[in-house]
Protein backbone atom coordinates (compact mmCIF):
# COMPACT_ATOMS: atom_id res chain seq x y z
CA UNK A 1 0.00 0.00 0.00
CA UNK A 2 1.63 3.21 -1.10
CA UNK A 3 1.22 6.72 -0.29
CA UNK A 4 -0.99 7.23 2.20
CA UNK A 5 0.39 10.43 3.51
CA UNK A 6 1.06 12.02 0.06
CA UNK A 7 0.88 16.10 0.67
CA UNK A 8 -2.56 17.82 -0.64
CA UNK A 9 -0.83 19.75 -3.28
CA UNK A 10 0.53 16.79 -4.83
CA UNK A 11 -2.81 15.17 -4.55
CA UNK A 12 -4.58 17.98 -5.77
CA UNK A 13 -2.39 17.93 -9.05
CA UNK A 14 -3.45 14.76 -10.03
CA UNK A 15 -6.96 14.87 -10.29
CA UNK A 16 -9.61 17.83 -11.59
CA UNK A 17 -12.02 18.64 -8.02
CA UNK A 18 -14.76 17.40 -10.19
CA UNK A 19 -13.70 13.68 -10.32
CA UNK A 20 -13.81 13.07 -6.61
CA UNK A 21 -16.19 11.50 -5.20
CA UNK A 22 -18.33 13.20 -2.61
CA UNK A 23 -16.07 16.44 -1.89
CA UNK A 24 -19.21 18.87 -3.70
CA UNK A 25 -21.69 17.71 -1.19
CA UNK A 26 -19.20 17.60 1.71
CA UNK A 27 -17.85 20.75 0.63
CA UNK A 28 -21.74 22.66 1.08
CA UNK A 29 -22.00 20.25 4.08
CA UNK A 30 -19.29 22.49 5.88
CA UNK A 31 -20.30 25.69 4.37
CA UNK A 32 -21.28 27.16 7.78
CA UNK A 33 -17.97 25.73 9.34
CA UNK A 34 -14.91 27.78 10.13
CA UNK A 35 -12.53 28.17 7.24
CA UNK A 36 -9.78 26.23 8.76
CA UNK A 37 -12.21 23.37 9.81
CA UNK A 38 -13.09 23.23 6.03
CA UNK A 39 -9.96 23.38 4.50
CA UNK A 40 -8.20 20.42 7.25
CA UNK A 41 -11.81 18.53 6.20
CA UNK A 42 -11.33 18.78 2.66
CA UNK A 43 -7.68 18.01 2.61
CA UNK A 44 -8.51 14.81 5.01
CA UNK A 45 -11.48 13.72 2.35
CA UNK A 46 -9.05 14.24 -0.90
CA UNK A 47 -5.99 12.26 0.36
CA UNK A 48 -8.15 9.27 1.40
CA UNK A 49 -9.99 9.29 -2.22
CA UNK A 50 -6.23 9.18 -3.59
CA UNK A 51 -5.50 6.42 -1.34
CA UNK A 52 -8.33 4.66 -2.09
CA UNK A 53 -7.21 4.59 -5.63
CA UNK A 54 -3.70 4.18 -5.31
CA UNK A 55 -4.88 0.45 -3.50
CA UNK A 56 -7.95 -0.11 -5.91
CA UNK A 57 -10.66 0.40 -3.22
CA UNK A 58 -13.84 2.01 -2.93
CA UNK A 59 -13.67 5.85 -1.40
CA UNK A 60 -17.57 6.32 -1.07
CA UNK A 61 -18.88 4.61 0.37
CA UNK A 62 -16.18 2.85 2.04
CA UNK A 63 -15.78 -0.75 3.28
CA UNK A 64 -14.79 -0.32 7.25
CA UNK A 65 -12.47 -3.14 6.79
CA UNK A 66 -10.51 -0.58 4.17
CA UNK A 67 -10.92 2.28 6.70
CA UNK A 68 -9.02 0.63 9.33
CA UNK A 69 -6.26 -0.89 6.85
CA UNK A 70 -6.23 2.49 5.84
CA UNK A 71 -5.47 4.20 9.29
CA UNK A 72 -3.15 1.07 10.30
CA UNK A 73 -0.84 1.52 7.26
CA UNK A 74 -0.62 5.68 8.10
CA UNK A 75 0.34 4.56 11.94
CA UNK A 76 2.60 1.48 11.41
CA UNK A 77 4.49 2.93 8.14
CA UNK A 78 4.04 6.46 8.55
CA UNK A 79 4.04 6.97 12.48
CA UNK A 80 0.73 9.29 12.18
CA UNK A 81 -0.48 10.40 15.76
CA UNK A 82 -3.40 9.01 17.42
CA UNK A 83 -4.77 12.61 16.94
CA UNK A 84 -4.06 12.81 13.25
CA UNK A 85 -5.84 9.12 12.80
CA UNK A 86 -8.80 10.00 14.92
CA UNK A 87 -9.06 13.30 12.78
CA UNK A 88 -8.69 11.60 9.16
CA UNK A 89 -12.11 9.00 10.64
CA UNK A 90 -13.90 12.18 11.61
CA UNK A 91 -13.24 13.27 8.03
CA UNK A 92 -14.60 9.93 6.78
CA UNK A 93 -17.74 9.92 8.85
CA UNK A 94 -18.65 13.10 8.08
CA UNK A 95 -17.99 12.98 4.35
CA UNK A 96 -20.15 9.89 4.66
CA UNK A 97 -22.91 11.83 6.27
CA UNK A 98 -22.77 14.81 3.92
CA UNK A 99 -23.25 12.41 1.07
CA UNK A 100 -26.11 10.40 2.39
CA UNK A 101 -24.54 7.51 3.86
CA UNK A 102 -23.91 5.92 6.90
CA UNK A 103 -21.04 6.39 8.98
CA UNK A 104 -18.79 3.15 8.44
CA UNK A 105 -16.52 4.61 11.37
CA UNK A 106 -18.78 3.21 13.72
CA UNK A 107 -18.64 -0.17 11.98
CA UNK A 108 -16.39 -2.82 13.20
CA UNK A 109 -13.20 -3.18 13.08
CA UNK A 110 -13.10 0.62 13.11
CA UNK A 111 -13.59 1.41 16.76
CA UNK A 112 -11.77 -0.64 18.32
CA UNK A 113 -8.82 0.00 16.17
CA UNK A 114 -9.25 3.56 17.72
CA UNK A 115 -9.58 2.69 20.81
CA UNK A 116 -6.63 0.07 20.85
CA UNK A 117 -4.41 3.39 19.15
CA UNK A 118 -5.68 5.58 21.84
CA UNK A 119 -4.68 3.31 24.67
CA UNK A 120 -1.06 1.98 22.97
CA UNK A 121 -0.26 5.90 22.30
CA UNK A 122 3.44 6.42 24.61
CA UNK A 123 2.82 9.06 26.71
CA UNK A 124 5.46 10.55 28.75
CA UNK A 125 5.53 9.87 32.50
CA UNK A 126 6.28 12.81 35.07
CA UNK A 127 7.84 12.28 38.28
CA UNK A 128 5.92 13.10 40.95
CA UNK A 129 2.76 13.70 40.03
CA UNK A 130 -0.04 10.30 40.15
CA UNK A 131 -3.03 10.12 37.45
CA UNK A 132 -6.25 10.90 38.75
CA UNK A 133 -8.41 8.27 37.96
CA UNK A 134 -11.69 9.02 35.71
CA UNK A 135 -13.74 8.33 39.08
CA UNK A 136 -11.83 10.84 41.19
CA UNK A 137 -12.02 13.38 38.58
CA UNK A 138 -16.00 12.97 38.55
CA UNK A 139 -15.88 13.87 41.98
CA UNK A 140 -13.85 16.61 41.66
CA UNK A 141 -15.85 17.97 38.92
CA UNK A 142 -19.18 17.26 41.04
CA UNK A 143 -17.34 20.14 43.71
CA UNK A 144 -18.06 22.78 40.61
CA UNK A 145 -21.77 22.03 40.11
CA UNK A 146 -22.79 25.21 42.67
CA UNK A 147 -24.41 27.74 40.22
CA UNK A 148 -24.56 30.61 42.64
CA UNK A 149 -23.27 33.95 42.28
CA UNK A 150 -19.67 34.82 42.91
CA UNK A 151 -18.47 30.90 42.81
CA UNK A 152 -20.15 29.97 39.59
CA UNK A 153 -17.76 31.91 37.87
CA UNK A 154 -14.42 30.04 39.58
CA UNK A 155 -16.33 26.81 39.03
CA UNK A 156 -17.17 27.41 35.10
CA UNK A 157 -13.46 28.32 34.59
CA UNK A 158 -11.94 25.77 36.66
CA UNK A 159 -14.50 22.92 35.30
CA UNK A 160 -13.46 23.74 31.91
CA UNK A 161 -9.92 23.87 32.78
CA UNK A 162 -9.97 20.16 34.36
CA UNK A 163 -11.66 18.56 31.01
CA UNK A 164 -9.58 20.55 28.46
CA UNK A 165 -6.47 19.04 30.42
CA UNK A 166 -7.94 15.78 30.26
CA UNK A 167 -9.04 16.03 26.60
CA UNK A 168 -6.29 17.69 24.78
CA UNK A 169 -3.35 15.83 27.41
CA UNK A 170 -1.37 19.28 27.28
CA UNK A 171 0.63 20.87 30.28
CA UNK A 172 -0.49 24.29 31.93
CA UNK A 173 1.40 26.51 30.16
CA UNK A 174 -0.16 24.64 26.54
CA UNK A 175 -3.76 24.96 28.62
CA UNK A 176 -3.43 28.41 29.97
CA UNK A 177 -2.20 30.21 27.16
CA UNK A 178 -5.52 29.63 24.97
CA UNK A 179 -7.13 32.06 23.63
CA UNK A 180 -10.61 32.93 23.27
CA UNK A 181 -10.96 32.28 19.47
CA UNK A 182 -8.75 28.75 19.52
CA UNK A 183 -12.03 26.97 20.56
CA UNK A 184 -15.13 26.66 18.48
CA UNK A 185 -18.00 23.87 19.23
CA UNK A 186 -19.02 21.97 15.93
CA UNK A 187 -22.33 19.82 17.02
CA UNK A 188 -21.04 18.17 19.86
CA UNK A 189 -17.63 18.59 19.58
CA UNK A 190 -14.85 21.26 20.55
CA UNK A 191 -12.57 22.16 17.83
CA UNK A 192 -9.42 23.13 19.03
CA UNK A 193 -7.53 25.65 16.42
CA UNK A 194 -3.99 26.28 16.39
CA UNK A 195 -1.52 27.95 14.59
CA UNK A 196 0.40 26.10 11.07
CA UNK A 197 -1.46 22.89 12.64
CA UNK A 198 -5.30 21.03 11.52
CA UNK A 199 -7.96 21.97 13.88
CA UNK A 200 -8.04 19.07 16.07
CA UNK A 201 -11.32 17.69 17.60
CA UNK A 202 -11.49 17.02 20.61
CA UNK A 203 -12.37 13.37 22.66
CA UNK A 204 -14.80 13.68 25.03
CA UNK A 205 -12.30 12.96 28.02
CA UNK A 206 -15.13 11.48 30.02
CA UNK A 207 -18.75 9.98 29.84
CA UNK A 208 -21.07 13.24 29.60
CA UNK A 209 -23.90 12.29 31.79
CA UNK A 210 -24.98 15.48 32.19
CA UNK A 211 -23.60 19.39 31.55
CA UNK A 212 -21.13 19.07 34.73
CA UNK A 213 -18.70 16.39 32.96
CA UNK A 214 -19.80 17.29 29.57
CA UNK A 215 -16.77 19.37 27.58
CA UNK A 216 -19.25 21.10 25.21
CA UNK A 217 -20.97 22.32 27.45
CA UNK A 218 -18.83 23.36 30.15
CA UNK A 219 -17.08 25.82 27.25
CA UNK A 220 -20.01 27.40 26.44
CA UNK A 221 -21.14 28.01 29.99
CA UNK A 222 -17.65 29.84 30.44
CA UNK A 223 -18.05 31.48 27.69
CA UNK A 224 -20.64 33.09 28.16
CA UNK A 225 -19.29 34.42 31.39
CA UNK A 226 -16.39 35.70 29.09
CA UNK A 227 -18.79 37.81 26.83
CA UNK A 228 -20.18 38.73 29.86
CA UNK A 229 -17.37 40.18 31.85
CA UNK A 230 -16.14 41.61 28.71
CA UNK A 231 -18.91 43.96 28.43
CA UNK A 232 -18.75 44.55 32.34
CA UNK A 233 -18.53 43.29 35.76
CA UNK A 234 -22.04 45.14 36.89
CA UNK A 235 -23.65 43.09 33.32
CA UNK A 236 -22.85 39.44 34.57
CA UNK A 237 -23.49 39.60 37.88
CA UNK A 238 -26.81 41.25 36.72
CA UNK A 239 -27.42 38.17 34.34
CA UNK A 240 -26.02 35.81 37.00
CA UNK A 241 -26.91 36.15 40.33
CA UNK A 242 -30.74 35.87 39.79
CA UNK A 243 -31.55 33.29 42.77
CA UNK A 244 -34.55 32.41 40.71
CA UNK A 245 -32.01 31.54 37.81
CA UNK A 246 -32.24 27.79 37.89
CA UNK A 247 -29.22 25.35 37.46
CA UNK A 248 -28.98 23.42 34.29
CA UNK A 249 -30.81 20.03 34.75
CA UNK A 250 -29.15 18.16 31.74
CA UNK A 251 -26.85 19.32 28.23
CA UNK A 252 -26.78 22.72 27.49
CA UNK A 253 -27.78 23.27 23.48
CA UNK A 254 -24.22 23.16 22.07
CA UNK A 255 -24.06 26.07 20.25
CA UNK A 256 -21.52 29.05 20.14
CA UNK A 257 -20.96 31.92 18.40
CA UNK A 258 -17.58 33.41 17.75
CA UNK A 259 -15.46 34.98 20.23
CA UNK A 260 -16.23 38.41 20.17
CA UNK A 261 -12.21 39.60 20.96
CA UNK A 262 -10.71 36.05 19.65
CA UNK A 263 -7.48 37.54 20.85
CA UNK A 264 -8.02 37.56 24.58
CA UNK A 265 -6.81 34.70 26.96
CA UNK A 266 -9.16 31.94 27.33
CA UNK A 267 -8.46 31.28 31.16
CA UNK A 268 -8.55 34.75 33.69
CA UNK A 269 -7.82 35.18 36.89
CA UNK A 270 -10.65 35.73 38.73
CA UNK A 271 -10.94 38.47 41.85
CA UNK A 272 -13.08 37.96 44.71
CA UNK A 273 -16.76 39.09 43.96
CA UNK A 274 -16.69 37.26 40.34
CA UNK A 275 -14.49 39.68 38.83
CA UNK A 276 -12.64 38.41 35.58
CA UNK A 277 -9.85 40.15 35.08
CA UNK A 278 -7.79 39.90 31.29
CA UNK A 279 -4.36 38.46 32.44
CA UNK A 280 -3.34 35.16 31.79
CA UNK A 281 -3.42 32.73 34.66
CA UNK A 282 -0.17 31.68 36.20
CA UNK A 283 1.39 27.87 35.33
CA UNK A 284 1.01 26.91 38.62
CA UNK A 285 -2.54 27.88 39.16
CA UNK A 286 -3.93 24.60 37.45
CA UNK A 287 -2.26 22.56 40.58
CA UNK A 288 -3.95 24.65 43.05
CA UNK A 289 -6.99 24.58 42.33
CA UNK A 290 -7.20 21.18 41.65
CA UNK A 291 -6.07 20.34 45.04
CA UNK A 292 -8.69 22.64 46.33
CA UNK A 293 -11.41 21.00 44.88
CA UNK A 294 -10.40 17.55 45.47
CA UNK A 295 -9.58 18.80 48.91
CA UNK A 296 -13.47 19.56 49.23
CA UNK A 297 -14.58 15.90 48.16
CA UNK A 298 -12.33 14.06 49.89
CA UNK A 299 -9.87 12.82 47.17
CA UNK A 300 -6.79 12.60 48.61
CA UNK A 301 -4.28 15.30 47.26
CA UNK A 302 -1.28 13.36 47.28
CA UNK A 303 0.94 13.35 44.26
CA UNK A 304 -1.47 15.17 42.85
CA UNK A 305 -0.07 18.22 40.35
CA UNK A 306 -1.52 19.59 36.68
CA UNK A 307 0.04 16.55 35.16
CA UNK A 308 -2.56 14.32 37.48
CA UNK A 309 -5.63 15.75 34.86
CA UNK A 310 -3.40 14.11 31.99
CA UNK A 311 -5.07 11.20 30.30
CA UNK A 312 -4.02 7.43 31.58
CA UNK A 313 -0.62 6.48 30.38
Amino acid sequence: MLDTLRTVDTIDADRDENDIPGLALLRRYLAEHAPQTRRAYLADWKRWVHWCRTNNRTPLPADPVDIALYLVHAHDEHGASQATLQRWASTIATSHAANGHPDPTSQPPVPDLLRWMRRAKPRPRYRGSRWLTDLELTRVLAHTREEAWPDLVIHRRDRLIMLLTRATGDGPDEVLGLRAGQLQLDGDKVILLREDQTPLALADPLPAADWATCLPCSLAMWRQVLDLADDSTAALRDALEDSDRSTPRSHLHHALAPAPRPENWLLRRVRRGGTVTSDRMASGAIRTLLRTHATAVGVDTEGLTAFALRPHP
